[in-house]
């Protein structure tokens, strides 16, 4: 753990990276859990575990990170705002690049699907972040809207006639009778 503004990081140098695959398993701390607890502004996090190797790439030298995070995160009920516990066991791939010109989006109408991969991330002063990464899948693995077990389901609304609705709420409608008055002149 590194210690740089206020932030912690777990920095692993990849410059001398070679086709073998290095190994990772991280363990994040109380105090890191503490840190991405408040960057995520959830209620909790323990038991953060990543584990998964680095290989740099063949034809363009990117740093693939391949693995698995396993955690668990407490986030606020969306109706009730009860603590709700959620399980988290996910396989990742990140890829990284030594080249800013990798990270250019060449045709700006370009529409990424979920099946292909991510851009890569840049390699600052020949280090990777694996803590900021682990706090991206963390991010990533979270329910976006958690909820507290027993709630009722939300019921869906049906279309509705925008006429009908306003009839019902009684809109007010200003210039509703303004045809009328333009008749009596």
């Amino acid at each position: 753990m590194k210690g740089a503004g206020g932030k912690t990081a777990r920095l692993i140098n990849v410059e001398r990276l070679g086709r073998e695959p290095m190994n990772f398993d991280i363990q994040v701390t109380e105090a890191e859990c503490e840190a991405i607890v408040t960057s995520l502004d959830i209620l909790a996090l323990s038991g953060v575990k990543a584990s998964g190797s680095l290989v740099r790439q063949g034809k363009n030298g990117q740093v693939v990170v391949t693995g698995r995070l396993r955690a668990t995160a407490v986030q606020a009920c969306v109706v009730s705002l009860d603590p709700v516990e959620q399980a988290i066991d996910e396989e990742f791939t990140v890829f990284y690049t030594f080249d800013p010109e990798d990270l250019e989006i060449e045709d700006l109408d370009k529409v990424v699907g979920l099946e292909e991969p991510d851009p890569p991330e840049l390699i600052v002063g020949g280090r990777i972040d694996l803590l900021a990464m682990v706090s991206e899948q963390v991010a990533l693995a979270l329910e976006p809207y958690p909820r507290r077990a027993g709630l009722p389901e939300p019921v869906e609304e049906e279309d509705l006639d925008m006429d009908q609705v306003k009839k019902e709420q009684g809109t007010h409608q200003p210039f509703a009778n303004l045809k009328d008055l333009m008749s009596k002149k």
